[in-house]
């Protein structure tokens, strides 16, 4: 199965950014809400930059999700031999050993990974990455950013500050001001794009995103196959010890559909249980206990893949399955801290392109309690 939505399928404003990344000397920022085809913009270009120049390049990605999702991707262009995809903490580790730049035993990994990007901007650095794309940019630190830029002739980066999960990470205004900047919009005004810009408005009730042009197109769902979009989302009320047996009869339903399923949660203690009862009616999914396992997951494949919110950040399943929000579990409440938890239900209700099941208990946080009411067609 594709994961990639084929070319001629692009909008024309879509196919316009492609060439125009591929010719543009300076460094390009794309930023739009999801589905807006930023990820493909910059594969496809970077399809186009490798052909015409046969040259390796570097792609940076955020999480170990991301990095196994690319590497599908990038397989199905044809392109992964010319395409040195790393994490930027992996990537600047290696910098600091290059350098023989050394930690403190006594500090803990985040003091001495600041410390490490505190001394490479020290160095004089070569631009030796002829082009790096930069997934998720809204997630990277503002040392990350200054190394990237030394490090880079050019730079395409790609986000949406509305999807970031962090504090403390780059500001939109740095972004704009060292690149050119492009804005994506939903393609069409249907009622897919409707439910999307619905949502946004749920969580964060701005007008930051320009609302999708009124003209002839029909809808985005006008696509064939697998690349067709129907936004929806389904609220499925139960008690909390009856949560596991309702995402296993989900999954039941969703067998016949020959789709991509993605179970979003954040907490990986409730994962590990539901994966224990699973195993025990015989139900197939993919759970990776060492996070790192991602890498080599096959994003191709219709088995149910469990998946935490910071790993499904810009990726895109054909349906979702959202449990264990709940108002006691850690992350949660670290993020209502950080004023962050709209952030990561938006990237979590966002990532389904036909249907988004919302699994509530007494014990679901009140935002996520609330919105049935928030969306009604």
């Amino acid at each position: 199965m594709s994961i990639l939505k084929p070319y001629p399928q692009l909008s024309q404003e879509q196919r316009d950014l492609i060439d125009f990344c591929t010719n543009t000397k300076g460094n390009i920022f794309l930023e739009g809400p999801p589905w807006s085809g930023k990820t493909l913009i910059c594969l496809y270009s970077l399809r186009n930059i490798v052909k015409e120049n046969n040259i390796r390049l570097l792609f940076m990605v955020s999480n170990n999700a991301m990095h196994g999702y690319m590497s599908t991707a990038l397989k199905e262009l044809g392109i992964s031999e010319n395409v040195n995809i790393d994490s930027k903490n992996k990537l600047f580790w290696k910098m600091a050993g290059k350098y023989r730049i050394s930690v403190n035993i006594d500090s803990d990994y985040y003091e001495n990974y600041d410390s490490i990007l505190t001394n490479l901007l020290n160095e004089e650095l070569e631009k030796k990455e002829s082009l790096t794309i930069v997934s998720e940019v809204q997630d990277y630190l503002p040392k990350e950013w200054e190394l990237i830029k030394r490090i880079s002739q050019k730079i395409i980066c790609y986000g949406d500050f509305k999807q970031a999960l962090y504090d403390n990470k780059l500001d939109r205004e740095t972004i704009i001001n060292d690149c050119i900047h492009k804005q994506l919009n939903y393609p069409y005004k249907d009622l897919s794009t409707n439910k999307l810009i619905r949502i946004k408005d749920c969580f964060f009730n701005d007008i930051e995103y320009v609302e999708p042009k009124n003209d002839n197109h029909s809808s985005l769902s006008q696509d064939n196959g697998a690349y067709s979009m129907s936004v929806g989302y389904n609220v499925i009320d139960v008690r909390y010890e009856d949560e596991f047996e309702a995402v296993a009869d989900k999954i039941k339903t969703l067998q016949g559909e020959n789709s991509r399923v993605a179970i979003i949660s954040p907490d990986n203690n409730r994962f590990a249980e539901l994966s224990f009862y699973l195993r025990n009616h015989d139900i197939e999914h993919n759970y990776y206990e060492i996070n790192r396992d991602l890498r080599d997951h096959d994003f191709t494949s219709t088995t149910p893949l469990f998946i935490s919110i910071f790993n499904a950040e810009g990726l895109q399943f054909d349906n979702v399955i959202l449990f264990g929000f709940d108002e006691s579990n850690y992350i949660i409440q670290m993020k209502r801290k950080e004023n962050r938890l709209k952030s990561i239900l938006y990237v979590s209700m966002t990532r389904a392109r036909n249907m988004t099941y919302i699994i509530r208990s007494e014990n679901t946080v009140e935002e996520l309690k609330g919105f049935e009411g928030e969306i009604t067609y």
